[in-house]
């Protein structure tokens, strides 16, 4: 569909919805061309990893029907992802990598051998060390990710004559996102400040992600397994409602119920059960968010953002802003992005981290 030999095809697969995207980059600004979110087919991926190979094959065929590439960058998501921050003395990379893998091996559940091992430099600095000599060092970003996990990705892509040229990682996508030279996501607060501490919060179908990064940089990244299918499963129990019936009325009911005062039957049983869940998700991310603030500089976060399909419940920001205490949106636009043919707003969330895979790390 388009010649444009520059088009990136970024790719994400989600257990609710698959979403693809076709952009360039020019100067600092992200231009999407095309792009295709479809429901991902029932049981077809659990937590990020493949489970109906045949299933999956489809939805990418559906997608290279919509738009036509040779090769792709792979997005994933789960909770078998492992990402952390190091500081070593500078070296050259050959070197970097195995002390990076080394580093990684003591926090895999399994033989390093079974993952994909990469690293980035975030940052330079020299230190002074217990001699008092200056050493040079590095600040990484290492990331480890099952070889079973890729493998079958690329294994599905290769029976569509694809090729898949980068593999990311959902986490590093949304740091790109938030840091990249774009000023892609506003991080304005109060007193004309920028947000340095931040929580992105991916509310996904079956799980909702936590990253939190410290002067912008990545200071830890959580999995919480819980996510918007918990309240449509509510939603579904408690009206008598088919399951996709129940996603409608989760999206397109403003929850009001959930501030009055006196209600009906069914109103009580929803408020209960409903409030329950959005309990249950942000008391486990405030633990995440307190341990951030006990052990970083500043003992402060400024922002949470909230992404993802799940962000667009009606009232989930306003409740972790309640509980937390700490200013919270979701994310609802995007500066320096143009997406042609936006079919709806509500669509950036599900979009998002696409688009940071497409920003390229400075």
């Amino acid at each position: 569909m388009f010649g444009n030999n520059h088009l990136i095809t970024v790719f994400d697969f989600g257990s609710k919805n698959s979403k693809m995207i076709q952009a360039h980059m020019k100067d600092k600004t992200v231009h999407v061309e095309n792009y295709e979110i479809l429901p991902t087919p029932e049981d077809a991926v659990k937590d990020g990893k493949i489970a109906d190979a045949n299933k999956m094959g489809n939805v990418i065929a559906n997608f290279l029907k919509k738009a036509k590439t040779k090769d792709g960058r792979l997005l994933l998501a789960s909770s078998e992802v492992v990402l952390r921050t190091f500081d070593l003395p500078k070296m050259e990379h050959g070197e970097l990598k195995e002390a990076i893998k080394y580093e990684m091996s003591v926090l895999l559940p399994e033989r390093v051998e079974n993952y994909v091992v990469d690293c980035s430099i975030i940052d330079e600095y020299d230190k002074i060390d217990e001699e008092g000599k200056e050493v040079k060092m590095y600040q990484l970003q290492g990331v480890a990710v099952s070889k079973k996990l890729v493998n079958d990705y690329l294994d599905i892509f290769s029976k569509h004559n694809l090729k898949v040229a980068i593999v990311d990682v959902q986490p590093n996508a949304e740091i790109k996102l938030f840091t990249g030279p774009g000023a892609y996501v506003p991080l304005d607060i109060d007193n004309g400040a920028k947000a340095e501490n931040l929580a992105i919060i991916d509310f996904g179908h079956q799980k909702t992600s936590v990253t939190i990064l410290e002067d912008k940089k990545l200071f830890l990244h959580r999995t919480l397994h819980q996510g918007g299918r918990d309240i449509t499963n509510i939603i579904s129990e408690a009206l008598d409602l088919p399951w996709d019936e129940a996603e409608s009325w989760k999206h397109n009911n403003d929850f009001a119920f959930l501030q009055k005062n006196a209600m009906n039957e069914v109103e009580s049983i929803l408020y209960d059960e409903i409030t329950k869940v959005f309990h249950d998700i942000t008391m486990e991310i405030n633990q995440v968010i307190e341990f951030f603030i006990s052990m970083s500089k500043r003992k402060k976060l400024d922002q949470i953002y909230l992404l993802g399909g799940g962000s667009l419940i009606p009232g989930i920001s306003e409740y972790i802003q309640r509980y937390i205490n700490i200013p919270t949106e979701v994310v609802s636009t995007l500066n320096n992005v143009n997406i042609k043919g936006l079919k709806d707003p509500t669509h950036i969330a599900f979009l998002a981290d696409c688009v940071g895979g497409v920003i390229r790390r400075v």
